[in-house]
Formats: C-alpha cells, sequence, structure tokens
C-alpha cells in the first residue's frame, strides 16, 4: 500500500546523482509528493524561492567542489524558515560534518535512500529549531537514530539531536553551533581547511600561523573577542580541539571584492606538530595576511 501525502508537500531534489534522482522521483511522485529535480547546486537560492520546497534534498559527490559553498548557505537559510533539509552523499563520513553547516534535518548515506527512497520524507523526533515554521505534515515512520555523531567521536546515540540552523558556511565545512546550555560556555565551532575551502588560516606581521590563526568564512561572524572552542581539521585528515577567540571581523563591502566575509579566529595552544602541518600546507595555498591596525 502506498503512503499518501498532501498534494502541496514539494520536494526539490538537487544533485547529478541519476539513480538516487530516479528513484526518489517514481517513490515519492507515487505517494504524493511533487518533485523537482536540479542537476546541480548553481542558482539554487533562485530555485528555491520559486519552487518554495517543503523538503530540500541535497545530493552531494564523494568530493563536492566549490560550487556547493553557496548551495549549503541557501539550505541553511531556508531550514531556518522551516525548510526540512535532507543531505545524503556516498557516505556517513562525507555527509554528516556538512549536515551542521546546512542545519539538516537528516544525514543520510546513498545505499540507505537506495534502499529506501521514503526515507528522505520521513520525520526525526524533535527536530524544527525554535522559532521555525513547521513544514506540511508528511508520512511519518519511526526512525532510528543515526549509529554515529562526529560531535561524540563516533559513539553511539540514545536519541536524535536537534540541529541548530546557524549559518556558518564554506565549502564542505563545519558549523558554529550555538548548544543548549544551562551555563555560559564557549560557542563549538567545526571547520575544516583544504585547498577549496573558503576558510584559510591567516598569518600575522612574522608570517607564521602561530602569529596568526584560522580564517571562517561565514555570513554571520561573531563578534571580536567571542571565545571559542574549535575544532580543527586539517588537510591531512588530522583533526584538533583547541581554544580560541575572534581577533577579527571582515564585513562584506565593495573594498574587498570577491573575497568572502568572516572572522579570524586567534588559536591557542597550537602543538607544534599541528603547526608544522599547517606550514607544509601555506606552501600550497597562500594564507590571508592580517596585520591589526
Amino acid at each position: 500500500m502506498t503512503l499518501a501525502a498532501p498534494a502541496a508537500s514539494r520536494v526539490l531534489v538537487v544533485g547529478s546523482d541519476a539513480d538516487v534522482s530516479i528513484a526518489l522521483h517514481l517513490h515519492l511522485e507515487r505517494a504524493g509528493y511533487a518533485i523537482h529535480c536540479m542537476p546541480g547546486p548553481a542558482e539554487l537560492e533562485a530555485i528555491v524561492r520559486a519552487v518554495a520546497p517543503h523538503v530540500l534534498v541535497l545530493l552531494l559527490p564523494a568530493a563536492p567542489d566549490g560550487s556547493w559553498g553557496p548551495a549549503l548557505t541557501t539550505a541553511a537559510n531556508a531550514a531556518k524558515v522551516g525548510v526540512r533539509v535532507v543531505m545524503v552523499a556516498p557516505s556517513r563520513e562525507v555527509v554528516e560534518p556538512l549536515a551542521a553547516v546546512a542545519g539538516a534535518e537528516r544525514a543520510l548515506a546513498r545505499a540507505e535512500v537506495l534502499s529506501r527512497p521514503l526515507v528522505v520524507v520521513e520525520r526525526t523526533v524533535g527536530v524544527v529549531p525554535p522559532g521555525a515554521v513547521a513544514a506540511p505534515p508528511a508520512p511519518q515512520r519511526p526512525v532510528a537514530a543515526p549509529a554515529h555523531s562526529l560531535a561524540d567521536g563516533g559513539g553511539p546515540l540514545a536519541a536524535p539531536r536537534p540541529r541548530s540552523p546557524v549559518d556558518l558556511m564554506a565549502l564542505i565545512d563545519e558549523e558554529l553551533v550555538d548548544e543548549p546550555r544551562s551555563r555560559p560556555v564557549p560557542t563549538r565551532v567545526e571547520v575544516t581547511v583544504s585547498l577549496v575551502s573558503e576558510h584559510n588560516f591567516y598569518v600575522g606581521p612574522t608570517r607564521r600561523v602561530d602569529s596568526g590563526g584560522v580564517f571562517i568564512a561565514t555570513a554571520m561572524p561573531p563578534p571580536a573577542g567571542t571565545r571559542l572552542q574549535v575544532r580543527l581539521g586539517l588537510a591531512d585528515g588530522r583533526r584538533i580541539d583547541l581554544e580560541g577567540e575572534v581577533a577579527f571581523v571582515r564585513e562584506k563591502s565593495a573594498t574587498i571584492g570577491r573575497q568572502p566575509t568572516g572572522c579570524g579566529v586567534k588559536l591557542f595552544n597550537l602543538p607544534g606538530w599541528a603547526v608544522d602541518a599547517i606550514d607544509r600546507f601555506v606552501l600550497a595555498r597562500q594564507p590571508i595576511v592580517y596585520s591589526p591596525q
């Protein structure tokens, strides 16, 4: 028996994975959804405005390039007004870190969607962010919690945890997550710097990263002086947890042209091996130079 869905439930599928797109088209249309497909992330913001989807499904490739950066920002903004964002990639290792960037309700591996396409419209428990408008109801089934979480090192989760649709954006990277708390703690930041990311390292007067830190590309930078807990992903795949503080903010203006907006975060107590790894990286990619006024 096919589950019926409200005729107004529109699903927008973005990506060039033909097998997944076909499976979603066949099963969702049969279940009563209006499904729209676009082959890539270009001009996604305009398409989202035109289609006004209730569910936005992003089909990421195994190695997303820079064209997906604006799409993740668009998805995060859509999540803030109640659009349910679902991200799909060949593996959870690819998709889970990016789900926080896009404010995604669900992060799914490609095989999960191919085996059960309707999983993209199933709701998880307690995922509507505070202040957001709930999307129209869709077919519901009990859904198991994800098996692993990047934030807790891959251990089992007792229940799904709400994601904050904060907009910290750059390609394939992670997000400022303002977690619920009863006492003040620094904002957590998870960010990976790669050769194609808008994130980058910055250096100070000594031209070494230990006189600078990491530049986080985001449309909503926190103010200077904000204390952060930084989980930094290096290009060689290693991650390190550090304390940091916002040293400067770069706002969007005509004078910076195509340079991304964001903030420079001073990193404290960088170990020697991390400094060496970053120094090797900046030989391949020029860091930002920042000199306090």
